[in-house]
C-alpha cells in the first residue's frame, strides 16, 4: 500500500501516476512492467516512486484494492437493478465485465490479475468475502434452495471469473457467452431433467 507521503500528494499527481501504472499494467506482461518507464511517464524521479512504494507489487496491489472497490460497487448495483435475482444479476455482470475488457483493452491487465494473484491474495484471508458482504442485503433470499447464501454466491462468483477468462482467451465471445449461460443454469436449475 502506498506510503503516507504519496497520500499527501495533490491528487492530480497521484491520478497520474496511477493511469501510467495502468497503462503500463495494461500493455506489457508483469514481469516487464518497468518502473523507469513509470516514472518517465509520469514526470517523477525513481527515488520519488520507491518513497511512495515499496515495489512494482506494492503499486499493483494498490491498483487492485482501487479496482475492487469500483467492482464491488457495480456488483452491488447490478444485484439491486435485478431485484437480487442472482441468476439475472451473474448473467448482465457477465456481459458488463466483457463489454469493459474490450472497450477498455484490459485483456492484457487481467492476465496479469490472474497470472500474479499470489502477490496480493495473501491480503485476503477469504478471497471474495468482502464483496459477499457488500452486497449479502440485496441477494433475494426467496428462490434459493441453500441457506448457505455466502457459498451459493461464491459458486457464482466462480463461474462468473473462469467465464471472464475464457472470454479474455477467446475470439468467439458470443459462444463464450453461450456456455457461460449454460453454466449459470445449471447452478441455478441443477443437471437433472424435471421428473428426475
Amino acid at each position: 500500500m502506498p506510503s503516507q507521503t504519496f497520500l499527501n500528494l495533490d491528487i492530480s499527481k497521484q491520478q497520474k501516476l496511477l493511469e501510467v501504472a495502468k497503462r503500463e499494467f495494461c500493455t506489457v506482461p508483469y514481469t516487464e512492467v518497468s518502473i523507469n518507464k513509470i516514472t518517465q511517464a509520469a514526470e517523477i524521479s525513481r527515488g520519488s516512486f520507491y518513497t511512495y512504494f515499496i515495489d512494482k507489487n506494492d503499486l499493483f496491489s494498490y491498483i487492485l484494492e482501487l479496482n475492487k472497490k469500483v467492482l464491488n460497487e457495480m456488483t452491488r448495483e447490478v444485484i439491486v437493478s435485478c431485484n437480487g435475482d442472482m441468476r439475472e444479476s451473474f448473467l448482465q455482470l457477465f456481459d458488463i465485465f466483457v463489454q469493459r475488457i474490450e472497450e477498455y483493452q484490459l485483456s492484457r491487465f487481467l492476465k496479469n490479475i490472474f497470472l500474479y494473484f499470489s502477490i496480493y491474495k495473501e491480503k485476503f484471508e477469504r478471497p471474495g468475502h468482502d464483496l459477499f458482504l457488500y452486497v449479502k442485503d440485496v441477494i433475494s433470499l426467496e428462490s434459493l434452495k441453500s441457506s448457505d447464501l455466502e457459498f451459493v454466491f461464491h459458486l457464482f462468483m466462480h463461474n462468473l471469473l473462469f467465464g471472464i477468462t475464457e472470454a479474455v482467451k477467446s475470439t468467439n465471445i458470443p459462444i463464450v457467452r453461450e456456455q457461460y449461460r449454460g453454466k449459470v443454469d445449471i447452478l441455478c436449475y441443477g443437471i437433472y431433467k424435471e421428473g428426475k
